[in-house]
């Protein structure tokens, strides 16, 4: 995945929005970000996703919103990738320029919502409740109108973007973009490795051997890029699995350990407290029935 600038359209050809409608048999794009918002909604598919400094599982019926050049991917399960896959990556994106958005709505006096709401975008926005089942019907709605109409329903998602008050924000309060153009292929490397071995041991000199640096050099390098460090990054993708286990009901407590990379169940319960803030069992009393 690398932390990449992305063009998302010619800027002659861009007007306030744009969208886009993915079918593949996995997401194929790398860590990267760009200058427009992208509301994105994940009709089908699931693994892991990086938005800015959070780490974290995704499923099917995600609808997140991601501001201007907050550095982002979604990364597929390991199945996805099987070439007897039956599965499909499937979404629906609305970019919007942000500067011309403001512009526009300034002109109507809505600018200072607008501030305030491509504000909170720069941490990424996960919509739950009533306001995600409006989003999602307006942006699958919008992939079959004609202009003047998808015009109107994009009206009616700003509307529900600057009023509602169903998300979360993602992204730590003092994130910062520190990503550079020279380390593509290294965060690509190292996300990836990390994402198809988390279930077992993962050896610091085998990961920076991989990007052709030394141990002390890669843990400096990789704490100023994701502003965390690399023992945490691996935690936190594993407790990530943890959850979505623990969501499916498939494996006992005692038995999630081991199968998430831990190599006791104490060090698990650890780090699960550290991360969620909550025991396991506490967190799967949260889950909704």
């Amino acid at each position: 995945m690398k932390p990449v600038f992305t063009k998302i359209q010619e800027e002659a050809h861009m007007g306030v929005f744009a969208m886009r409608v993915i079918d593949l048999p996995y997401f194929s794009t790398e860590f990267h970000f760009h200058k427009e918002c992208q509301l994105v909604y994940v009709v089908e598919s699931e693994g892991r996703r990086i938005i800015g400094d959070s780490v974290e599982n995704f499923d099917s019926d995600e609808l997140i919103l991601l501001g201007p050049d907050i550095p982002h991917v979604w990364h597929n399960d390991s199945r996805y990738f099987d070439r007897n896959n039956y599965k499909h990556a499937r979404s629906v994106a609305l970019f919007i320029e942000p500067d011309k958005l403001l512009a526009s709505m300034t002109h109507f006096g809505l600018g200072r919502q607008t501030e305030l709401l491509l504000k909170k975008s720069r941490r990424g926005m996960k919509f739950f409740g009533q306001a995600k089942r409006a989003l999602k019907t307006l942006l699958l709605e919008m992939t079959e109108q004609p202009p003047f109409a998808q015009l109107i329903s994009f009206m009616r998602v700003l509307d529900v973007l600057t009023r509602t008050r169903e998300y979360e924000l993602l992204a730590s309060q003092g994130y910062v973009n520190t990503y550079q153009a020279k380390d593509n292929d290294r965060i690509d490397t190292v996300f990836k490795f990390v994402f198809e071995n988390f279930k077992s041991e993962i050896q610091l000199d085998e990961v920076s051997r991989l990007v052709n640096m030394n141990k002390q050099a890669f843990c400096r390098y990789f704490k100023s890029r994701t502003q965390k460090t690399f023992v945490s990054f691996v935690n936190e993708v594993r407790i990530g699995h943890a959850c979505k286990l623990l969501a499916e009901g498939e494996l006992a407590i005692s038995g999630l350990a081991y199968e998430c990379g831990f190599n006791s169940l104490s060090n698990f319960n650890r780090f699960f407290r550290e991360i969620k803030g909550m025991t396991p069992r506490e967190y799967v009393r949260s889950l909704p029935d």
